[in-house]
């Protein structure tokens, strides 16, 4: 083990040597995936750590012998940053875990930073009331650019910002990834890529950063647009490339089970991406559904579309639901779907014209669906497969889903032989599109009515695109009893009538 402190804090350091052993014990968790991140309250200081996972294969022997581990780099990085005067959260210490003589795990301890927003305030695309702000934020890119600062993930979750009397503050993050020296002109403008906003957002920008640096505004607006062209052309993500973002909605679809649906609540709670709205297209539950939504209208933008209960009228209600949506893209799922942090972020990412988006679940058994908690879901650790596995879940090749390795999800999309299909479950598209097919076909009732809705999409064009494994959700255990062999004999019919005269639009829907 290696402990590194800043001298200011060298009295940490008995409690830094018990860190790899109490790490999961202490404070509350901010973040988990590959590294997790955790807020604690020790000493009388509130501190951030950050484990950095285990190096694999040849890279434990690099971090080892070659290259400085992550969390060095960070502390190295933040030291550096200060005698800029550039803020970032002030650096405590780290600590390397070896074993077997190579890197193993690696913290990062810092102070908590008092700021709590984030860039991400542009992701709804709007701008109005912020152009100070922007402006701010303009300068302070300059600052960083002209003092010969380059963060190499310059996006808007690792920059923090609030404001108080003086005006907006900002602070660097996530800085294991950084390059001192000569930024160019260009170099700059090329580090705004990874940022998100509307035109509108990238042309006040450009005014007041290329001022700052001496640049021609229009030649400063055209190198950004152009490496944001190239960075999302490169990572598949090609709303970026065009004129202005968009809104998302979500519409879930319940009926008389609210204690499966604060689960779904709970992981939207945590999504990284923030929705316009979400609609619970309600099929005539009773008064403690109307309270827990009720309860959550809080923390998240619910709307509460509900009928009569006069049996299993989905179809009506979705319509319903679809008539009261203001957003531009709209995400369906069901309330008994879990969804993971990232959830809408990659329906957002992913998003084509063109096109609708079919993701993927896994079911988990009845006693794990009844004793999984909200923490197990704001941890994330409910979407690792070990965790499932040690809790009783067996193994099966459905899990791999939960793969945190994109090229591996990516790769399987690729090859799986399932056609992308529209899953009421998990499933997006355009609203346009969805109006333009007239909605859900009313006639239907459980068995098929989602595919004969995709059915109708792709007669018109619109074409899946196969996300299972890029898009996974748990999927809750829970019976069936409004099934039976009718609805699905005569839902089947309809569905076969929409496929051979190749019907785009209903006349029993919105």
């Amino acid at each position: 083990m290696k402990i590194v402190l800043n001298p200011i804090y060298e009295h940490l350091r008995t409690w830094m040597m018990s860190l790899p052993e109490e790490f999961d014990r202490q404070g509350e968790v901010i973040y988990e995936e590959r590294n997790s991140i955790r807020t604690i309250q020790t000493a009388g200081l509130r501190l951030c750590i950050k484990r950095f996972h285990a190096p694999r294969g040849l890279n434990r022997l690099v971090y080892t012998c070659l290259r400085r581990p992550k969390a060095q780099r960070a502390y190295e990085n933040a030291l550096r940053l200060q005698k800029l005067g550039i803020a970032t959260p002030t650096p405590v210490g780290y600590l390397l875990q070896y074993k077997g003589g190579l890197l193993a795990e690696s913290y990062l301890v810092t102070l908590e930073s008092k700021l709590k927003q984030t860039m991400y305030l542009f992701r709804d695309g709007k701008i109005e009331g912020r152009e100070e702000l922007i402006a701010a934020f303009a300068r302070y890119a300059a600052r960083l650019h002209n003092a010969g600062v380059r963060h190499k993930d310059f996006s808007p979750g690792n920059i923090l910002l609030d404001k108080d009397e003086r005006g907006w503050h900002f602070e660097l993050v996530d800085i294991n990834r950084m390059r001192f020296g000569r930024v160019s002109q260009r170099g700059g403008c090329k580090n705004l890529c990874r940022l998100w906003g509307k035109s509108d957002f990238f042309e006040l920008l450009a005014e007041t950063y290329a001022y700052e640096r001496g640049i021609n505004e229009e030649q400063c607006l055209r190198w950004i647009q152009q490496a944001r062209h190239r960075f999302w052309r490169n990572h598949a993500h090609d709303h970026f490339v065009t004129d202005d973002t968009f809104s998302i909605g979500v519409i879930i679809s319940t009926y008389n089970n609210p204690k499966w649906l604060e689960k779904v609540f709970w992981g939207l709670r945590c999504q990284t991406h923030r929705p316009q709205e979400i609609i619970i297209a309600d099929d005539g539950s009773d008064e403690a559904t109307r309270k827990l939504i009720e309860q959550y209208s809080h923390d998240l933008p619910l709307r509460h579309v509900w009928h009569e209960d006069q049996g299993f009228r989905k179809t009506t209600i979705l319509n319903r639901a679809v008539e009261a949506a203001k957003a531009d893209y709209l995400i369906f799922m069901d309330q008994d779907l879990i969804p993971r942090k990232d959830f809408l972020r990659q329906h957002y990412l992913h998003a084509k014209k063109g096109h609708f988006l079919s993701g993927g679940a896994i079911l988990i058994p009845k006693e794990l669906s009844e004793r999984l908690s909200e923490e197990d879901i704001v941890s994330q650790r409910a979407f690792r497969i070990s965790w499932l596995k040690a809790n009783g879940m067996p193994w099966n090749w459905k899990m791999s889903k939960l793969t945190s390795n994109r090229c591996f999800a990516r790769l399987m999309d690729a090859v799986t032989p399932t056609k992308a299909s529209w899953n009421g479950g998990n499933a997006s598209t355009w609203r346009e599109y969805i109006v333009r097919a007239k909605g859900f076909d009313t006639r239907m009732r459980y068995g098929a009515e989602d595919r004969e809705f995709g059915q109708r999409l792709e007669n018109a064009g619109i074409t899946g695109l196969q996300l299972r494994y890029r898009i996974p959700l748990l999927h809750l255990w829970h019976e069936r009893p409004y099934r039976n062999p009718e609805d699905w004999e005569r839902n089947k019919a309809i569905w076969e009538q929409t496929r051979k005269q190749k019907l785009t639009e209903t006349q029993y829907g919105l």
